[in-house]
């Protein structure tokens, strides 16, 4: 019981802040494509992860492509890495995307879908 109440209260935690990175996130893209666009330094980007098993980790990569200005490329979820492309990765931009995604998401993800075992997607 104490667990479903833990997994409930993540989900909702999880949908309030992607929501909220959506909005964010859209609105600074927004603003530097319209602001100075040639500033941008669109490139690719390596994030690592605890491995958290297959279920976890399709959907962390799903909440990094909603969110505006990132998109997964390349997921292994065995070795716990992601290659991420991103819209702007200059002065400092690609360290704090990644700092958010670990913040507001992957904790999050790892509380709805922690299992005892990893699953690896083998059987």
């Amino acid at each position: 019981m104490k667990r479903a109440m833990k997994r409930a209260a993540a989900a909702i935690l999880l949908v309030l802040r992607l929501f909220t990175s959506v909005a964010r996130s859209g609105w600074q893209i927004s603003w530097r494509i319209l602001r100075r666009p040639r500033a941008m330094a669109p490139g690719f980007i390596e994030y690592r992860f605890a491995p958290m098993g297959a279920a976890g980790t399709t959907v962390l990569a799903c909440l990094i492509c909603l969110t505006p200005g990132t998109t997964a490329v390349d997921v292994d979820a065995v070795a716990g890495r992601m290659r991420l492309h991103l819209l702007d990765t200059g002065n400092g931009a690609g360290e704090a995307a990644l700092h958010e995604i670990h913040t507001l998401f992957e904790s999050v993800v790892r509380t709805l879908f922690y299992t005892e075992k990893i699953d690896d997607g083998t059987d």
